[in-house]
């Protein structure tokens, strides 16, 4: 009698470990489904990233081209708006340019709601950094 419950433990062990097993292996399945449709979605979405990083790329090009010429050319026309304003005596152009921070080369910020600066050799005009950039 003792041989029988051992066997029909070991039985309802062995049928225990089967329905383990085909639970694991149908999860496993839904898994690799799943994983699997997802990388489709990630391949079919490639395109798309692509065409985007191109559209940024070219934007950034705009952006750097634009600030070499903002860098490279704006200096020079607030130099000789500058320059034009102090052959002319021209207050309202030297407030103006005051105003948005366009000193003349060497000189210093004035401080806010200071008087215009005394004219200087006619040097050329560099605008005065604002902020943190």
């Amino acid at each position: 009698m003792k041989i029988s419950y051992i066997s029909a433990g070991l039985a309802g062990f062995a049928v225990a470990l089967a329905c383990r097993y085909y639970f694991v292996t149908v999860e496993n399945t839904k898994m690799r489904t799943e994983g699997f449709e997802f990388q489709q979605l990630v391949e079919s979405l490639q395109p798309q990233l692509q065409a985007k990083k191109q559209q940024l790329q070219a934007q950034q090009e705009k952006l750097n081209k634009g600030s070499a010429i903002s860098q490279s050319i704006g200096p020079a026309v607030l130099g000789d708006i500058r320059s034009s304003a102090d052959k002319n005596n021209n207050l309202k152009l030297k407030e103006l340019l005051s105003k948005y921070g366009v000193r003349e080369a060497g000189a210093a910020t004035p401080p806010a709601g200071a008087a215009t600066p005394p004219a200087g050799d006619g040097g050329a005009a560099v605008p005065a950094k604002k902020g943190g950039n």
